[in-house]
């Protein structure tokens, strides 16, 4: 069966673009806002403190990782794009400015410093070639630190789980809630006053503020930004690419009949 259009591609399935004849010119990649990385969802043993957390996040190589899977991924090390809707520019981890090398010696020493005994994470992803690229690379960096490192399905119990969710809307507050699938009662807090703040100008603080906190929290490790692609015939000329990576039918010929 031949059809004009395949929509919906996402990391998961990118790497089959490699077995499969598709023309240059049929391949259209958006520029999708959103949320990729991991969301730790159990805060006890090792990642009880926020220092391990950090740890855990800065040992991740997110160059090797989104080049790994797809040419000219873009990687991210934090939760907000763009300033947005916030009162300030977004939070940026204190470890981005550390070498890759640099961030490694500084999570293997909070590893080894861990006194209860060896690190082991289980990693909940979604099955598909482009996860189990993701996991060799998370894997890869964990084992580099000390840390153990176990892939399970993305509903079993883990310690941390893939999220990968493309922004509805310009909203710095969606990001963090989003982000927030497990995080401290502080930052929560903060996410929540943004949510009732009765102006724009104080929402816009109270939204600085969550990002703050979620930022010290480090409950949520960015990856990169969500991967969307699409196989487009040429004779769906009103394909426009964009950041929500939605097409809807009737938008893509001029003719709709």
């Amino acid at each position: 069966m031949i059809s004009d259009l395949v929509s919906g591609g996402s990391f998961v399935d990118w790497p089959l673009l490699a077995t499969a004849e598709v023309s240059p010119a049929n391949l259209r990649v958006d520029p999708a806002a959103g949320l990729f990385g991991l969301a730790i969802v159990r805060r006890d043993g090792f990642l009880a403190d926020a220092a391990n957390r950090e740890a855990v996040a800065e040992a991740i190589d997110r160059t090797a990782l989104t080049a790994a899977i797809a040419p000219n991924w873009d990687a991210a090390d934090r939760i907000l794009p763009d300033i947005l809707d916030s009162a300030a520019l977004p939070q940026v981890p204190g470890w981005t400015l550390l070498t890759q090398d640099e961030r490694r010696i500084a999570a293997r020493q909070r590893v080894a410093a861990w006194s209860g005994g060896p690190v082991s994470l289980r990693i909940a992803l979604p099955s598909g070639p482009g996860a189990t690229l993701l996991y060799a690379q998370v894997a890869a960096s964990l084992i580099a630190v000390g840390i153990t490192p176990e892939r399970v399905a993305q509903d079993a119990e883990a310690e941390l789980v893939l999220v990968d969710a493309v922004a509805p809307y310009d909203s710095a507050r969606w990001y963090l809630a989003t982000a927030c699938v497990l995080c401290g009662d502080g930052a929560q807090a903060a996410i929540t006053a943004a949510r009732e703040a009765p102006t724009l100008a104080d929402r816009a603080r109270r939204i600085a503020e969550a990002d703050a906190a979620m930022n010290a929290d480090v409950a949520f490790i960015p990856l990169a930004r969500p991967l969307r692609w699409s196989l487009v015939s040429t004779r769906l000329r009103q394909w426009q690419p964009n950041v929500r990576a939605w097409h809807p039918l009737n938008r893509l010929r001029a003719d709709t009949n």
